[in-house]
């Protein structure tokens, strides 16, 4: 056998085995990275391509020719596309790679492994196959068919994009990486350019010399598994980082369009699927499901910002924080992170211990602590816009004897009709609160001392219409009440105490009516209306 066909064999022998190596090593791997069983089938058909080229060319026969050339075509034409899916995989856009996509990529390869199968039917992939005259050994001249040219440009177009996904990525990679990311390039590069020496009809006897250098590339991929983690510690951290995150992370490029996102992110926001990757994200997020205040979409280069989202089910509340990313050379924009926390719990919980804070438990209107601050707070704005305020203060008659005679729940029935019965008449800016156990207070700005009067006359009337229907029976109830209105230079503490003097006379008049305290020095005069009861 002639030395140089020899050395052929060999070493496309030697592809192979290295070939099955590599599968069988990366197949007991423990790694997260995503692609790893695509690489895995990639080493096997790359395997089965160049076993059957070394068979091939150990051939003496164009019928045994033939049928490792058939064979061979078993793994030829899936090896550049699997290995475009592993470089997508690897530079982290495997949400393209949906299985629809995946069979799509696979479809070519799959048509031309079952036409070179059936090539002597139709002759589409080689019209015509001979043993040459001038080869010191058998070696097959052939005339290319239709599919033999598609399925080559195919097989450079995914050669082609693949180097384009990884030079892209290269820059974008840590230094730690790069030994991984340069290997794939040359993974790919070399069959390419090793294909196009073939085609242009430059090596011996037109044998093809991609399976030998098939033997180079996975010497290489053996170097970077090795040496440099290669696919068991990848650049793209999503699998080990970004999708272990609780919060939600969606990737912005520098157009601010989609570029990547993590399962939290999805779980928070449903519409994010694959087919938006690419797309702008002030587009992508829906308009209707956000308060007024967020449908500026600022909250997509806000440092930090609290957004509202409307559901269904009620509202969410989310706390986003947009950082923007530079490369490491030369500072160039890349783009952006936008993080999303769930703070709803946070939110809510904030908000009951708030109204805890300031609202009374059982009636759910101010408590004393917080009724004095908002009224402190009116006064002082009634002071600066010289516009009235009132102020009055009532309780429920004889509750004691309610209390004792029926128990304290009737007791508290008849507390939260009183306060309903307030409500009724009381307008947006009166501020209401329960300053003891049966006693209440209001703070009415706005209301000048004959509005305030007739307000609480209504109060009175409809507390004193009818009993209140408890489960002890009906039970009459009335009460009594004290105003006054803020003078220039009267402290909150001077209108109460002047208040509740009103009350006092009021309880003094037979209760069930109003009383008024009109001058200054604390010495309310009585007058007001109602039937003492």
């Amino acid at each position: 056998m002639n030395a140089a066909f020899s050395t052929f064999i060999a070493l496309f022998a030697i592809s192979g085995v290295l070939s099955i190596l590599l599968a069988l090593y990366s197949s007991f791997q423990k790694t997260r990275f995503s692609g790893m069983h695509l690489f895995v089938l990639m080493s096997v058909a790359t395997a089965i391509y160049t076993f059957g080229s070394s068979m091939e060319l150990a051939s003496s026969s164009l019928e045994k020719i033939k049928f490792w050339i058939s064979f061979e075509y078993l793994g030829l034409p899936f090896i550049s596309p699997l290995n475009l899916l592993v470089v997508i995989h690897y530079v982290g856009r495997e949400r393209l790679t949906t299985p629809r996509a995946a069979f799509g990529i696979l479809l070519i390869p799959a048509i031309t492994s079952v036409l070179m199968l059936t090539n002597d039917l139709h002759g589409l992939v080689y019209q015509s196959m001979e043993l040459r005259t001038d080869a010191p050994w058998p070696l097959v001249d052939f005339v290319m068919g239709f599919w033999y040219v598609v399925n080559g440009s195919y097989t450079l177009g995914c050669g082609l994009v693949g180097m384009w996904l990884l030079a892209r990525h290269m820059r974008q990679t840590l230094n730690v990486y790069r030994k991984q990311t340069v290997t794939m390039f040359l993974g790919l590069f070399i069959p390419i350019l090793t294909s196009l020496i073939y085609i242009m009809n430059l090596t011996p006897y037109h044998i093809d010399p991609v399976p030998a250098t098939m033997s180079l590339t996975n010497l290489l991929y053996c170097w970077a598994i090795l040496s440099a983690g290669m696919l068991t510690s990848t650049p793209v951290v999503r699998e080990n980082i970004l999708e272990s995150m609780r919060d939600g992370v969606i990737v912005l490029d520098p157009a601010g369009r989609i570029a990547d996102y993590n399962k939290a992110a999805s779980l928070l926001f449903p519409f994010l699927t694959p087919e938006k990757i690419g797309a702008a994200a002030a587009e992508v997020f829906p308009r209707k499901q956000l308060r007024a205040e967020d449908a500026d979409m600022r909250f997509l280069e806000a440092e930090e910002r609290q957004i509202e989202w409307l559901e269904s089910d009620g509202i969410r509340y989310y706390r986003t924080r947009s950082s923007p990313v530079h490369y490491r050379r030369g500072g160039a924009y890349a783009g952006r992170t936008l993080v999303i926390l769930d703070v709803t719990e946070n939110v809510l919980l904030h908000r009951k211990l708030e109204r805890m804070a300031t609202h009374d438990g059982m009636t759910q209107i101010y408590n004393r602590t917080h009724f004095v601050e908002c009224s402190d707070q009116l006064l002082a704005e009634s002071r600066q816009t010289s516009e009235p305020l009132t102020i009055a203060l009532f309780d429920i008659d004889r509750f004691k004897l309610i209390n004792d005679t029926y128990g304290h729940d009737v007791g508290d029935t008849v507390i939260r009709h009183v306060v309903h019965a307030c409500k009724i008449y009381l307008g947006d800016r009166d501020v209401f609160g329960r300053y003891g156990g049966e006693e209440f207070a209001l703070c009415m700005p706005g209301r000048s001392l004959d509005e305030a009067f007739n307000l609480l006359e209504s109060v009175r009337r409809e507390l004193a219409s009818g009993p209140v229907m408890t489960a002890a029976g009906p039970v009459s109830v009335t009460a009594s009440f004290g105003l006054t209105e803020a003078r220039i230079g009267s402290p909150l503490k001077t209108l109460t105490k002047m208040a509740d003097d009103a009350l006092y006379l009021a309880k003094q008049s037979g209760r069930n009516n109003v009383q008024i305290s009109y001058d200054t020095d604390g010495e309310a005069e009585v007058s007001g209306s109602g039937t003492g009861t």
